[in-house]
């Protein structure tokens, strides 16, 4: 994990190194923008702003996600999934979710 400041590859630079299109790089770092995590600027490039397991979400960060999370739950209750389903599939996600962290 990069320390908070630290620079990282300019989007042409990581998209070389990897192999792949420089388009799928800067939409990377976009969502990595979106999320907190970097900040893009002129001067100093791609840098990180936060450390995700750490830092606090951004701001907004939780209004958004609860938003989904309605829309998400309104959906599984149309589709027929009881309180309980919703609970143990959440629950399963999870516990893979840390699984994947560790």
């Amino acid at each position: 994990m990069a320390d908070v400041g630290t620079s990282l590859p300019s989007t042409r630079g990581l998209a070389a190194d990897c192999g792949i299109n420089f388009h799928t790089v800067n939409k990377a770092y976009d969502l990595l923008r979106q999320e907190g995590l970097i900040q893009l600027t002129r001067k100093h490039g791609a840098v990180v702003a936060r450390d995700h397991d750490t830092g606090p979400p951004p701001p907004g960060f939780v209004d958004d996600w609860k938003t989904r999370a309605r829309t998400l739950l309104a959906e599984a209750v149309a589709q027929g999934l009881d309180a309980d389903a919703i609970q143990e599939l959440c629950a399963e996600l999870l516990a893979r979710g840390r699984e994947s962290t560790t």
